[in-house]
């Protein structure tokens, strides 16, 4: 196995501290991060946070569930903080801390090269972390911490570390659920291939290390209550694999546009996404790893392990559906897996790589990556700059307000969906949010549709834009941008009370509503 040496490794952590830093510096200061669910998320930590506290009507419409349910650790460490805000700031810079440390414990564990590892920065705003799904995000640097522990446990077999391995198994279902099934595989897939001819370890392993978290899962499962009734799961997935997915199939290699497409609209945005994919490419054409590979992997245990990460990864990736009734989309969410474990196993080929190329091309790639997505979400802040919590100065919390998102989009993507829900998180207010919608969302709704409606955040696109008498009671309306028809029949008896920007504010002429004097 290939050592590292002191001076080396010194490097890399210093590098990873410096990316660390500069990532924290610029997150602390933008105002927004633009992902597309993050508004949503920020909500619930809200409620979460104000639930019964005097000052505010949120009891009356949300029920938040168990802090033990799944997909509850965002929403419970955003709450602990002053500001859900600043805490989903520190909540992103943790994620990214884990991401740098668990690509280098691993790959270092593995003995490949850690230097290749730090390619893993080219997805730190992958699609996961883009789209606001912050429960997966972060539970996929803690499912290779997970992977590193039982390779250590392989190595070691400690106590201590079957007990972490248990304790992480735990925190995975807490911060999302699929991953937390996903990472119970593999260690599963791992254990069977050390402990094949060891049935009593093999049981040990396998059935008592992932007790605590089947139990937490049996403790939901029986415990919740589903208000939601959707198309059978069998049902949907027996008519999706005979007749959708093999002629969809092909839309798969999307796989290497999807972490970083986002970075532009339209043809520019996937060929700088397919360019940064090539920079885990490059590495190996020019420096010819392959040459040696015998030698380089000596140990053939540690291509395994990797293999399995991989492979489990592709698995989902290839062969689970677009998504499931009540949940969506479902395959695509593991394409930044198969990208990092597809580094971890490369790196075992250029382990024996300490060329002073190989480092300015990497140190290089990640410069250019950053600017790029730093200069993304500084000019999305520009654009969104019109709306902060002044905008919502004087209005009552107990004052009912929904979105009509009419222009919902920066650069392609729909950043500006759920920004309705801005107006929870800084007024601790009532909107109309598809949180409490959602099949397994960490906050339901306490009050029918009559009083809280659905919430449409389609109403911007050409097939959703209908009308949706539903808000004619609520006491106000938030605007972006103009809807497709005017005048627009969503207004009717509302009236133009502020606008700043793209941002419009309506008040019901005919509703009782509440100022603050």
């Amino acid at each position: 196995m290939y050592t590292l040496s002191k001076s080396e490794d010194q490097q890399v952590k210093m590098s990873m501290v410096v990316i660390l830093v500069v990532y924290a510096l610029f997150l602390l200061w933008v105002p927004f991060l633009p992902f597309i669910d993050l508004p949503n998320h920020l909500a619930e930590a809200t409620i979460y946070k104000f639930y019964n506290e005097p000052g505010n009507v949120l009891s009356q419409y949300y029920q938040p569930t168990p802090w033990y349910y799944p997909n509850t650790f965002h929403t419970v460490f955003c709450s602990l903080f002053p500001s859900v805000e600043v805490g989903n700031k520190i909540f992103h810079i943790l994620y990214i801390a884990l991401l740098l440390y668990s690509i280098y414990l691993v790959i270092k564990q593995l003995g490949g090269n850690v230097w290749y590892g730090l390619l893993s920065v080219l997805f730190i705003f992958n699609y996961n972390v883009t789209y606001g799904f912050v429960g997966f995000a972060i539970s996929i640097p803690v499912i290779i911490i997970l992977f590193y522990f039982t390779l250590r446990d392989i190595d070691e077999d400690k106590l201590s570390l079957k007990i972490s391995i248990a304790f992480l198994l735990v925190l995975l279902f807490l911060m999302h659920a699929q991953n937390a099934l996903f990472a119970m595989v593999i260690y599963g897939v791992l254990m069977l291939y050390k402990y094949f001819k060891k049935p009593s370890k093999l049981l040990i392993h396998a059935a008592l290390i992932p007790l605590p978290m089947v139990a937490l899962i049996l403790t939901w499962w029986f415990k919740r209550t589903s208000e939601t009734k959707e198309e059978s799961t069998i049902d949907f997935l027996f008519n999706y694999y005979t007749t959708q997915y093999f002629p969809k199939l092909h839309g798969r290699i999307r796989l290497i546009t999807l972490d970083n497409f986002q970075l532009q609209e339209g043809l520019a945005g996937l060929i700088i996404a397919i360019l940064i994919f090539s920079c885990l490419l490059i590495p190996f054409l020019f420096f010819k790893s392959w040459r040696p590979a015998k030698e380089k992997l000596s140990d053939s245990n540690n291509l395994i392990y990797s293999l399995i990460f991989f492979l489990a990864g592709a698995g989902c990736y290839f062969i689970l559906p677009d998504g499931l009734p009540g949940q969506s989309p479902l395959f695509q969410r593991f394409c930044t897996i198969v990208i990092l474990s597809a580094i971890i196993l490369g790196s075992l080929f250029l382990n024996k790589v300490t060329l002073k190329g190989l480092r300015i091309f990497i140190l290089t790639a990640i410069s250019i990556y950053s600017v790029l997505w730093f200069e993304y979400i500084y000019s999305f802040n520009q654009t969104a700059k019109d709306i902060s919590p002044d905008f919502f100065e004087g209005i009552d919390n107990k004052n009912r307000l929904a979105g009509l998102i009419y222009e919902n989009s920066f650069r392609g993507r729909r950043a500006y969906l759920h920004f309705p829900n801005y107006y929870i998180v800084w007024n601790q207010g009532i909107a109309a949010s598809k949180i409490i919608d959602y099949r397994f969302g960490v906050v339901r709704r306490a009050a029918n549709e009559t009083t809280i409606p659905f919430y449409y955040e389609y109403i911007g696109e050409p097939w959703g834009a209908t009308p949706v008498p539903q808000y004619s009671h609520l006491e106000y309306v938030l605007v972006r941008g103009q809807g497709p028809v005017q005048r627009d029949v969503n207004l009717n008896n509302f009236e133009l009370t502020k606008e700043q920007g793209s941002w419009k504010l309506y008040r019901n002429k005919g509703e009782k509503h509440v100022l603050i004097e």
